[in-house]
């Protein structure tokens, strides 16, 4: 990455992606286990969207907040929804839980998919095991810290593990974005704004922002994780410990321009291109044959950085070969200027033949075989010496 052209971002941990590529383009203490505030939530919802997606839940299922849920509203700071003793839908929790940070929606979601919110923290702490999520423990579901939450410890995380996180709930249920972009969410006849405020339509409007989720206490300061969409390209940050609700959107901002300006999506191979490297076709009447790809492969570059240089993995093959058959891939490894995330496989290409290749004739296996041999011989003879020749004679 060019240093100089980097963002200056301020903020105790960040992470930028690009979900086209899964490509890491600036990353900030990473590793740091940070407290995510509200953030946590994004766990949260997405469990209980596979609780929904399994059939644990259903959106339309009524659910009556316990008194522990209700108890959060009437503490000062707290109550982003003034959620009273009657039941919701597990949709309308679920949208105001996203949308305004709702703590006491989000506990009352834990109890509705677990039994408890102890039970659902422990479901939590699996998943983000399963996820490969190993700098994060959860202790509470809202991401309150350990007074205002009323449980034992800390939530901590890092901004790698948010990423993770991320791209497993827009990669399972993309449809998220259509909850996360709105500007505002209604219940009990009353219109609460979302807490970003880089969606159409508030203060810090970004173009492209499609949401995702803010957190802020005392400890953790101001965080945020945003999406963003430009000229076919979604970009994903995170921002942990920003000194200032400004700070963060600031620095998301920074982010996602640095993205879209410094990075360049550029063509290493166009559709049906003949890559300069040929499969070996075992018993064919031709012994190789040329590979092609089938749509075109593109990574993104930052101004400046030298393109990469494309590898294949073209494995031989055996006779009849037919035209347009799968033999291949082609990818760009990681580099200097091409990074991944830690444990994830770069994007491959798919490279198919060509041309058809027939299998030979017995007659011209069988001269191969023999010329095969003859080589064999040759090779063997020149390593001999002289005196060793003369022995064989």
């Amino acid at each position: 990455m060019n240093a100089s052209a980097a963002p200056k971002v301020e903020a105790s941990g960040a992470m930028l992606v690009d979900m086209t590529t899964g490509q890491v383009l600036f990353s900030k203490d990473e590793d740091a286990m940070l407290p995510p505030a509200s953030i946590t939530k994004l766990m949260t919802t997405f469990l209980v969207r596979e609780a929904v997606e399994s059939g644990e839940l259903s959106w339309n299922e009524e659910v009556t907040p316990s008194e522990a849920a209700l108890a959060l509203t009437r503490k000062p700071g707290l109550a982003r929804i003034p959620l009273v003793n009657k039941p919701y839908t597990v949709k309308e929790l679920y949208d105001v839980a996203l949308i305004r940070s709702a703590n006491e929606a989000a506990v009352t979601l834990s109890e509705a998919v677990a039994g408890s919110e102890e039970a659902f923290v422990q479901q939590m702490n699996e998943r983000a095991t399963e996820l490969g999520m190993t700098q994060t423990t959860f202790a509470n579901v809202s991401g309150l810290d350990s007074v205002s939450a009323g449980r034992p410890g800390e939530n901590l995380t890092s901004a790698n593990d948010l990423i993770r996180l991320a791209l497993a709930y827009l990669t399972k249920f993309p449809d998220v974005l259509d909850v996360t972009k709105r500007a505002y969410v209604d219940i009990d006849g009353v219109r609460f704004e979302a807490t970003n405020r880089m969606l159409s339509g508030r203060d810090l409007a970004y173009p492209g922002m499609l949401g995702f989720k803010t957190g802020t206490t005392d400890d953790a300061g101001y965080c945020f994780i945003g999406v963003s969409t430009r000229d076919g390209r979604t970009v994903l940050s995170v921002v942990l410990g920003a000194e200032t609700d400004n700070g963060r959107y600031e620095a998301t901002k920074a982010l996602h321009e640095f993205a879209y300006r410094d990075f360049v999506m550029t063509p290493i191979l166009r559709t049906g291109e003949i890559v300069p490297e040929n499969v070996f076709v075992a018993e064919g009447e031709v012994e190789t044959v040329a590979a092609r790809t089938t749509a075109a492969f593109e990574v993104l570059v930052e101004k400046g950085q030298a393109v990469p240089e494309p590898v294949y993995d073209l494995p031989d093959t055996k006779a009849p070969v037919a035209v347009d058959q799968q033999v291949g891939t082609v990818t760009i490894e990681p580099s200097e200027s091409v990074r991944y995330l830690d444990g994830e496989s770069p994007p491959t290409g798919t490279l198919v033949t060509a041309e058809s290749v027939e299998t030979a004739s017995f007659l011209t296996r069988m001269s191969r075989a023999f010329a095969d041999f003859l080589e064999e011989v040759r090779l063997v003879l020149g390593k001999l010496s002289l005196v060793d020749r003369v022995e064989m004679l």
